[in-house]
């Protein structure tokens, strides 16, 4: 009498871990170990806090960006209104208003410039994609109206502290702890929350999303308010981190945010992408960003990278379902 042979037992990854977000941790592991073995300076307590302090604005963009690019949507503007938030902050500072109503008057400038997008899109019906378009060049051109080539640079303290200086007795900075809280707060919501999968839904399909009862116009609308509205006050953490405020604050950063979000493996139809591959694209742009400024690179160089990321997040993807498709029809074909 035989005994059976015992059952194989099988590996199986945690549900959120799947190939792309294996793939992503491959390349911050391997840029990791790179920079590290060719700058001294890279792996270091110092260059990291340099790091999260000067990538704040970006950081704080992604996050929103991460969900209007779920629900179907883009907004190239982030980083004008980013610009114009911190220009209009400059001004009425200049103009002698506290501190205390300056930011909230830049604050508010963001959230109402995310409101006309949101209006033009949902209300009007045009194409997130040309109204952002025309908004990214009309928002830093009143930014430049505003400021010309002037800048602001008495800035208040508390402002200046909180994006430069970290927490005492360690290297933290406090705009880091922030964006680790939005980000958390993003995460669980677009993920576990009621929102987040409404915000799915309507990126899957808008039509079926309406005629399921969901407000679509007004989530989508308020999603391009959140977006204007952190990219204020991302555009004046910036300033207190540079210590100015100019009009071409900003200037590029739109490209960067949203080849973030597509290398995190959002769809740019909607409907499909998880918050922890957005967080894994940005470690792996920062670290790669900040190998490059170590080794003198060019901004020219360093967009050209970014770039060639995001090619890589849409044409990968995109072969392996060709070549899953092409192994289907074969192994069908010979059932």
């Amino acid at each position: 009498m035989t005994e059976s042979a015992a059952p194989k037992r099988t590996v199986r990854l945690p549900s959120w871990l799947g190939p792309w977000e294996l793939m992503l941790t491959a390349l911050v592991v391997l840029a990791f170990v790179l920079a590290s073995a060719t700058n001294p300076y890279f792996a270091t307590a110092d260059n990291f806090a340099i790091t999260a302090i000067g990538a704040l604005g970006l950081c704080l963009m992604v996050v929103p960006m991460a969900w209007l690019m779920t629900a179907g949507e883009i907004d190239l503007s982030v980083a004008s209104a980013f610009g114009l938030s911190a220009a209009i902050f400059g001004v009425t500072l200049r103009a002698g208003l506290p501190a205390w109503l300056a930011i909230g008057v830049g604050i508010l400038a963001g959230a109402v410039a995310g409101l006309v997008n949101g209006i033009l899109v949902v209300d009007v019906g045009l194409p997130s994609l040309i109204v952002t378009i025309g908004t990214l060049g009309l928002y830093r051109g009143c930014a430049y109206i505003l400021l010309g080539n002037e800048g602001v640079s008495e800035l208040p303290r508390a402002l200046t502290s909180f994006a430069q200086d970290s927490v005492p007795g360690s290297l933290v900075p406090y705009g880091f702890l922030a964006f680790l809280a939005l980000a958390a707060a993003a995460a669980v919501l677009l993920h576990r929350g009621a929102i987040g999968r409404k915000v799915f839904a309507i990126g899957s399909n808008p039509e079926v999303a309406r005629f399921s009862g969901l407000a679509v116009r007004r989530i989508k609308r308020s999603l391009f308010v959140f977006s204007g509205t952190v990219a204020a006050v991302a555009g004046i953490a910036y300033s207190g981190y540079i210590s100015t405020v100019r009009a071409t604050n900003g200037t590029g950063l739109e490209l960067v945010v949203i080849g973030i979000v597509l290398i995190g493996g959002v769809s740019m139809y909607g409907g499909r992408g998880s918050f922890a591959d957005v967080l894994l694209a940005l470690i792996l742009v920062t670290v790669v960003t900040s190998w490059m400024t170590l080794d003198d690179a060019e901004t020219a160089v360093q967009y050209m990278v970014t770039g060639l990321l995001m090619i890589g997040a849409v044409v990968v993807p995109a072969l392996a379902a060709r070549i899953r498709a092409a192994r289907d029809r074969r192994t069908g074909g010979r059932s």
